[in-house]
């Protein structure tokens, strides 16, 4: 089993562990400490709960409580958050209740911040169920949710008291949420570091071993958790990670309304290639470094192309982006495969031309 310990210097020094490996989960009651808490609660989803739940209690308490919540990002609403909070108090939770959140990245950023705001906050531990949330949603202390069609536009900061992350979860998983996971990993190596950048796209997803897969996502997370460490509440560093996001947030929330809804990882992937053709146009990045990562995103099988969405749409979302400054959208951009740059204007032109060539 891989640990990595997270170090949030500016949370009053909070530590906390991210546990890896194979089959973890089965020894949940031997890494958590659960006689601390008067009840424990389990949030989850349907999939999760059709797929494990009949496993869990062997691994929880007696005490445990389950909440279960639709499937899929159109349910990651205030109004569903008002469904958890609810249920929390029709079971009698406490400020020693302990929430376990098992899913995928809604189901983590949505009871996240559930738990975080539920009697000014609930201690919680992320166990992802997806390889995209095992290297993204579950580390960091982003929660959060969708309004008015706006992604994860009302949220908190708030970090788990400790990730469980077993890869034997991730057998569970359709080929394609698991090539997407492969969106935010070579996002990963893009802006920070190009050796892994060639490792992680030097075979096809799922041509990775179990052993290489655990190595894969505890550099992942190694690499967020060095960033985060520094920069918890996204004021400078920790924007790095955003790369491919200004872009793929408003690619990924319209495309919620087609027939061709996207997964997080591959709105991301279309959203790299329009921010590193951005970086191009500004002359920070070669032509043949877009080039190689275009081909890499192919070649892991993610899509490079929104399809049946309106470039003003793109351009009209992309305003109403967290990131922005007094009225200008901020990208994060390469300045080669590997060293990334934060706080990056572009001329509407740009912006214009360049969201035109994904679709």
């Amino acid at each position: 089993m891989k640990k990595v310990i997270v170090k949030i210097k500016d949370s009053a020094q909070l530590t906390y562990p991210i546990l890896i490996g194979e089959n973890i989960v089965e020894n949940l009651g031997k890494l958590i400490n659960f006689s601390k808490y008067s009840k424990v609660v389990l949030i989850t989803d349907k999939h999760i709960e059709k797929l494990l739940l009949k496993q869990l209690p062997q691994f929880l308490p007696e005490n445990s409580e389950a909440i279960v919540m639709p499937v899929g990002e159109r349910s990651k609403t205030i109004d569903t958050v008002e469904e958890i909070w609810r249920e929390l108090l029709d079971l009698q939770c406490d400020r020693k209740t302990l929430v376990v959140n098992m899913g995928g990245g809604v189901i983590l950023d949505m009871a996240g911040f559930a738990a975080s705001t539920f009697m000014r906050g609930l201690d919680f531990i992320n166990i992802p169920t997806t390889l995209l949330s095992q290297v993204d949603a579950s580390v960091g202390g982003k929660t959060g949710v969708n309004f008015l069609e706006v992604k994860n536009l009302i949220g908190t900061f708030n970090q788990p008291i400790a990730v469980i992350i077993d890869v034997a979860l991730l057998q569970t998983l359709p080929e394609r949420d698991f090539i997407a996971g492969f969106g935010e990993i070579i996002k990963t190596g893009a802006i920070a570091d190009k050796k892994f950048f060639d490792f992680v796209t030097s075979k096809k997803p799922k041509e990775f071993s179990q052993k290489e897969l655990v190595s894969i996502i505890e550099k992942s997370i190694k690499i967020k958790a060095q960033i985060i460490e520094k920069d918890q509440k996204e004021t400078s560093l920790r924007k790095l990670l955003n790369f491919g996001h200004t872009v793929g947030h408003a690619v990924e929330i319209l495309s919620q309304t087609t027939d061709n809804p996207l997964l997080h990882g591959e709105a991301i992937a279309i959203g790299m290639v329009a921010e590193a053709q951005i970086a191009v146009e500004k002359n920070l990045l070669k032509q043949n470094a877009l080039d190689l990562l275009i081909e890499k995103i192919l070649f892991a099988g993610l899509p490079i192309k929104a399809i049946g969405i309106k470039a003003n749409d793109i351009v009209e979302k992309m305003q109403t982006d967290k990131k922005n400054e007094n009225g200008r959208i901020k990208f994060t951009l390469l300045k080669t495969i590997g060293q990334g740059i934060i706080n990056q204007d572009a001329t509407d032109s740009i912006i214009k031309t360049v969201v035109g060539k994904i679709l």
